[in-house]
């Protein structure tokens, strides 16, 4: 079975854009942010860790940490990764690891994905 054939997941990258070049600032000096840039990719998703933290907010909510694995791209660390079509679920990127050798090059993409109970 190809590397390709095991990406099963359809998946979104989101990367934020500001509105222009120089970014246009809000009233604090933040960049005000414009439409993301999204592109969409075949992957494969697989869970590392899941535990259920206490919020005050909330009643509780479930804090799990991924791989994903992808063909070899170019992602930013301020991206973030979703299900196409979204389901709501959100994977912050927190790290990138390149395998740019043997016979199936690829990435593998840490996520941590927080969703509420």
């Amino acid at each position: 079975m190809s590397f390709r054939a095991r990406l099963v997941h359809s998946l979104a990258i989101v990367t934020p854009a500001p509105t222009t070049t120089p970014p246009t600032t809000d009233g604090y000096g933040h960049a005000i942010a414009g439409a993301p840039l999204v592109v969409t990719c075949p992957g494969l998703v697989q869970p590392r860790s899941a535990r259920e933290v206490e919020l005050s907010s909330q009643a509780g909510a479930e804090v799990s940490t991924h791989v994903i694995y992808l063909e070899p791209r170019s992602i930013h660390t301020a991206s973030w990764i979703r299900f196409d079509p979204d389901d709501g679920r959100r994977f912050d990127v927190t790290g990138v690891r390149r395998y740019e050798f043997g016979r199936t090059p690829h990435i593998e993409v840490d996520v941590r994905m927080v969703r509420g109970s």
